[in-house]
């Protein structure tokens, strides 16, 4: 399993204060928390209504972020001079997220990707707005693998998100997600699927209890790249857990060498 940790975003108010302060101290403890827990990358997201601040943001970002850990970037933002100055500054081989179907961003950001030596979230939205169902979420996902790959990206390299919408607004999108999920993983071998798995539960109480719950039936489903906040209490455990039994996890070897580190609480 791929894990990302998603806390360092500038949407939440305490990373965004610290993005206005230039607090490295709680940038660094943010990302050493993630870190500790199992975060094979760090998302960084340091969006800004302006687009020169949001360059920057992510500049200060990946080098605050680089000093205190050595666990490679994932630089989050549509926003192409951000994403080529974070992807410049990573020391190690860094993931963009995200690239989409809507044009202007393919457009834009293609380019970024294909001369870079990086992995690339391929996000399932289109100008059309957010897939619906499992059809066009895979329809969407082979549009942008041909994308992807048609510009020098290996298979290996991509991470499809199928859009993990919020389960209160759309019934029944939690087991599309699923299903698109496992087509994914079937119709193009050698492809991550995975995503911002925490945005099924906006708009409900107790979210972390959904984020769990959704995170076990993706990698029943096949998941095998997820944008968690692995600080949760039981999330990486629970991943490590679900991908024993799902049988992505050949001879339980994650699950015991986490158990080895005190990883599984």
């Amino acid at each position: 399993m791929i894990i990302i940790g998603e806390q360092i975003n500038a949407t939440r108010r305490r990373i965004a204060s610290a993005i206005r302060a230039r607090d490295a101290e709680a940038i660094g403890r943010a990302a050493a928390a993630q870190a500790d827990a199992g975060a094979d990358y760090l998302d960084l997201n340091g969006g800004d209504p302006s687009a020169s601040a949001e360059v920057e943001n992510v500049r200060w970002l990946a080098q605050v972020v680089q000093e205190r850990t050595d666990v490679p970037l994932c630089i989050d933002s549509a926003n192409p001079e951000a994403m080529a100055a974070g992807v410049e500054l990573a020391e190690r081989k860094p993931i963009v997220n995200s690239i989409s179907l809507e044009d202007d961003r393919l457009k834009r950001c293609l380019p970024i990707v294909a001369e870079r030596e990086c992995s690339v979230v391929a996000l399932c939205m289109a100008d059309e707005g957010m897939p619906t169902g499992v059809d066009d979420r895979v329809a969407r996902a082979g549009r942008l693998v041909e994308a992807l790959t048609g510009a020098g990206k290996q298979p290996g390299e991509i991470i499809v998100d199928p859009c993990f919408v919020p389960v209160c607004t759309q019934p029944g999108t939690g087991a599309d997600v699923c299903r698109a999920i496992r087509r994914i993983r079937e119709e193009f071998p050698g492809v991550h699927v995975g995503g911002g798995l925490s945005n099924v539960s906006f708009g409900l109480p107790r979210r972390r209890l959904v984020n769990l719950a959704m995170a076990v039936a993706a990698v029943h489903a096949g998941m095998d790249a997820a944008i968690i906040d692995p600080c949760t209490p039981m999330m990486v455990p629970l991943v490590l857990a679900a991908e024993v039994v799902s049988g992505a996890d050949e001879w339980c070897t994650s699950y015991v060498e986490a158990y080895r580190e005190g990883a599984l609480g």
